[in-house]
């Protein structure tokens, strides 16, 4: 008897498309200064170990983790010699993990580095650490006007060095807010605080997703992109997604399982809250919210079938949600469904779709790979036209620049990377 394993919905990672966002970044540095690949929290849930094995292929200076156990996985499964920062800096009881697998650390605690310091003594040895500064953004570090006091502190702990600054900005992606000169200002004070104590600065980082692109004074030894190297945008716009030329590197999928016409006033899912106004075709696809695709895309959401983009009618359910069709279109049971990504010449993005349930990509990305049955894509024959789209974006890229550094009056929105 034959037997059938396909999901009813699936993830599908474009790893071509991450190196063609990877390259547009990349397009963004002076010569001087390295990417650090963020892929923290599961690579914003594309899956950590086979993106990091992409970026680490495609040369990127160094990883950004979240925790010590992501830095081993790194370790364990992808690479034994990139550089890979822990931005959660370890606990106590993880110093020594640091120093056995060359993991570096952040550091913000006193007794986190100390700890570091004496397991590097039991190895004859010394830890280099990055030294995080909260210039403004309220959230972790030593607080700018504190650095002195703290320094002082790290004085008799003669091996851990410490090799870089780091710190981030709360509103990267605003490029005419002030807020961000004053948070420059304060880095600029830190590293000249840190460098007066005779500590060579070579790992310096501020610029997030957005700095990378409208922030160039912010690159320094490294930037650290995150969210748009999976294809989304800082702001949680759309079109500046489009503009920049990013490429959606997850997509959500499903297969249609009934297609069936309602009758003129009939109440589609939980609560009635949609009604039909006439006869209506439906299409039913095996996906809801126990795959991520949030209730909050009750008669909001959008899916592209046969290229057409079509309305979610009705309750979102737990493994279910009805599909508006159009009268005279054509399709069948089994047909693809795109709920995230591209169709055709359509795209439905990461942005948009978080944009309509109320939310970000980022936290989009991490519901949908943790609930849903994943897929590696190898695309990258779909790619060899990879050089001129980069230099169209790059057009793009010009020009969105220069609209938005002459309307003093721009605001995309807070920054979230």
């Amino acid at each position: 008897m034959k037997t059938y394993s396909a999901p009813p919905a699936w993830v599908e990672i474009d790893r071509a498309a991450l190196g063609v966002n990877l390259s547009l970044v990349a397009g963004e540095l002076p010569l001087s200064a390295k990417i650090m690949a963020v892929v923290k929290a599961d690579a914003y849930g594309h899956g950590l170990v086979p993106i990091a094995r992409e970026l680490v292929r495609r040369k990127v200076g160094a990883l950004a983790v979240n925790s010590v156990a992501e830095g081993l996985q790194v370790r364990r499964q992808v690479n034994a010699s990139v550089p890979v920062v822990v931005l959660l800096g370890p606990r106590e009881e993880e110093a020594g993990a640091c120093l056995d697998f060359h993991l570096t650390p952040v550091i913000y605690s006193l007794p986190v580095a100390r700890a570091l310091a004496r397991e590097a003594g039991k190895r004859k040895t010394t830890v280099r650490a990055h030294l995080k500064v909260d210039t403004g953004m309220g959230r972790l570090g030593v607080i700018w006007s504190d650095l002195p006091d703290f320094l002082q502190s790290l004085s008799p702990l003669k091996r851990l060095h410490v090799t870089g600054v780091v710190s981030h900005l709360a509103r990267a992606d605003e490029p005419g807010e002030s807020y961000n000169r004053l948070q420059w200002r304060r880095y600029r004070q830190a590293m000249e605080v840190v460098a007066e104590t005779g500590r060579p600065l070579t790992e310096n980082h501020l610029a997030n997703s957005a700095a990378a692109f409208f922030r160039p004074e912010t690159h320094l030894h490294f930037i650290r992109p995150g969210i748009m190297l999976y294809g989304g945008s800082p702001s949680g716009d759309p079109e500046l997604t489009r503009n920049l030329g990013l490429r959606p590197v997850m997509s959500l999928k499903s297969r249609i399982i009934q297609i069936k016409t309602l009758p003129a006033r009939s109440a589609v899912s939980y609560g009635g809250t949609y009604r039909t106004s006439r006869a209506e075709r439906v299409a039913l696809l095996p996906v809801g919210y126990a795959n991520g695709y949030s209730r909050h895309l009750s008669n909001r959401g959008q899916v592209l079938i046969g290229g057409r983009l079509l309305p979610v009618i009705g309750r979102v359910c737990m493994s279910l949600i009805i599909v508006r069709l159009d009268d005279r279109m054509d399709c069948a049971v089994g047909d693809e469904a795109v709920l995230l990504g591209s169709q055709g010449d359509q795209t439905i993005y990461g942005d948009t779709l978080a944009a309509q349930a109320g939310t970000i990509a980022y936290e989009l990305f991490c519901l949908l790979e943790h609930r849903t049955s994943n897929i590696e894509l190898e695309r990258h024959d779909l790619w060899r036209q990879q050089s001129f789209f980069c230099f169209l974006s790059a057009v793009w890229i010009l020009a969105t620049k220069i609209l938005i550094n002459s309307s003093v009056s721009f605001r995309i929105g807070s920054n979230k990377s």
